[in-house]
């Protein structure tokens, strides 16, 4: 392991893990972070507001351009959608679908029962179906030991913890054909992560492919009762990183650590280093201002890990 400089641990954005325990919530993604899973997503290119790929040649094509191989496509593979005038969709592997969205921008992705494709002029825009992700097959996911350890140690630590996934956790879902189903991620997820002893003791989430920045800055600061003093949020796709970064990155009154993206079963993400860390949002302005608000901080941010580094503080 590298060794940190003394001046690096003084002047680092923040020091993850020093809050209490009970003023920590760690909020963690299920697919690729917590689980490797085997459900299929539906994805469909749309521009000018029309889909566009009229063959399975087409999308096979489509996909090589984003350097997603053939054998990322799960049962049924690519196949005509005749609600959608017969253009066609594939059904594509977790890892797949997170190279397929890393190359799209968040504000051009859509979930079916959600949102449509707006027909921006010239823009390649995708329609996700998530529904062949409405439950979670416990039996042929495969626990990721690493950042499972991780949610059991907050759970043990007496942490607030919480899966927030890209699926809808509960209730009624369309799928891309326009037929109701009931999701059942919730009540999968839960019982899976219970049999490995790491049942979130908050739950889960489901933002149906949405902005998880934004759900998890209203549930678990904005609404929360009690403010927490670190938010750790571990994912493996960019575009959740990002929305968490641009939604909570000093703009909410707690440090922010985030790890990932990376495949955390391939060692490409640690759950206990994060990738970027941020300090509270205000911290320079209450330093500058010698204000104690009450938070954790001292006015003097640097005097305060002096003291910790002496001992004199925890």
């Amino acid at each position: 392991m590298k060794r940190m400089k003394l001046v690096d641990l003084l002047f680092e954005d923040a020091v993850p893990g020093d809050a209490p325990p009970e003023k920590q919530v760690h909020l963690f993604d299920f697919d690729d972070t917590l689980g490797v899973t085997t459900n299929a997503n539906a994805v469909m290119l749309y521009r000018d507001g029309k889909p566009v790929h009229k063959s399975k040649q087409e999308v096979e094509g489509w996909l090589k351009s984003l350097g997603v191989s053939t054998n990322a496509l799960l049962d049924p593979g690519i196949v005509p959608i005749s609600e959608k005038d017969g253009a066609f969709a594939a059904y594509v592997n977790s890892a797949a679908l997170a190279k397929i969205q890393s190359q799209i921008p968040s504000d051009r992705q859509f979930a079916t029962g959600f949102a449509v494709p707006t027909g921006a002029s010239g823009q390649d825009e995708v329609l996700v179906d998530y529904t062949p992700s409405s439950s979670t097959n416990q039996d042929t996911t495969k626990p990721i030991s690493s950042t499972i350890d991780k949610l059991k140690k907050a759970n043990a630590a007496g942490s607030k913890t919480a899966v927030v996934t890209a699926r809808t956790a509960s209730g009624q879902v369309e799928d891309i054909h326009g037929n109701k189903l009931t999701a059942t991620n919730a009540k999968d997820m839960e019982e899976f992560l219970e049999k490995q002893g790491a049942k979130p003791n908050s739950g889960v989430f489901g933002v149906s492919g949405g902005n998880k920045g934004k759900k998890i800055k209203d549930h678990f600061v904005d609404s929360a009762a009690q403010k927490p003093e670190e938010v750790h949020f571990y994912d493996d796709l960019s575009k959740n990183t990002n929305d968490v970064e641009q939604n909570m990155a000093k703009q909410i009154p707690a440090e922010l650590h985030i790890y990932g993206p990376g495949e955390f079963a391939h060692n490409e993400a640690n759950p206990s280093t994060p990738n970027k860390s941020f300090e509270p949002a205000g911290e320079e302005e209450a330093a500058k201002n010698q204000e104690n608000s009450g938070r954790r901080y001292a006015a003097d941010p640097i005097l305060e890990r002096w003291n910790k580094l002496a001992g004199l503080m925890k």
